[in-house]
């Protein structure tokens, strides 16, 4: 009896042991991992504030979009583009950078043309002369009107808006705006 214990702990510790190791060759694969493509992310408008300005109790909050899209000049070849958009309860800016996204924000001597197009067709047409700053942008400015309409464009669409820059010199700037979320973002002002 005391044989049959010692033979059932035996066949019981032999259950319980580790099994041995698996071959490498076991373990390769024949196939190749299958590349799962992950959608972009959408771009989101985002809320930020201005930093203070000498004597302000309150700090000035402004929604901006960060996009790329394309330009072309004299050589009429498209070339990269990085671009923010700006908007507070009063003006909006837009801020277009050559090549990358450190080069300073092109400054404009002379009248720029800007239109938005939807989805749809519908169109939005605006003439800016101000620059947002002496580094450059572009400024759409609240007392012409021009804000007005461009605010109430981007609240009553929703997906991509292409917008067209173009200038005296025959620069063209190209760029794509998601604002599925900018009226969200805008009404957080």
């Amino acid at each position: 009896m005391f044989k049959k214990v010692i033979f059932f702990s035996l066949i019981i510790l032999a259950g319980c042991s580790t099994p041995p190791p698996v071959s490498k060759e076991t373990t390769k694969t024949t196939s190749k991992p299958k590349t799962i493509k992950t959608p972009r992310a959408a771009v989101h408008w985002t809320v930020n504030t201005f930093p203070p300005k000498e004597g302000e109790v309150t700090r000035k909050k402004y929604v901006k979009l960060v996009t790329e899209g394309s330009y072309t000049d004299s050589t009429l070849s498209k070339k990269y583009l990085y671009t923010e958009v700006i908007v507070n309860k009063n003006n909006a800016g837009i801020f277009l950078r050559k090549l990358k996204k450190s080069n300073p924000a092109e400054k404009f001597n002379d009248p720029v043309h800007i239109t938005m197009t939807d989805s749809s067709g519908s169109q939005l047409n605006m003439i800016s002369s101000r620059p947002w700053n002496k580094s450059g942008g572009i400024m759409i400015e609240g007392n012409n009107n021009d804000y007005s309409q461009f605010r109430i464009f981007l609240l009553q669409h929703t997906g991509n808006i292409m917008v067209e820059v173009s200038d005296s010199r025959k620069n063209n700037f190209q760029f794509s705006m998601n604002i599925d979320d900018f009226g969200e973002n805008f009404s957080k002002l």
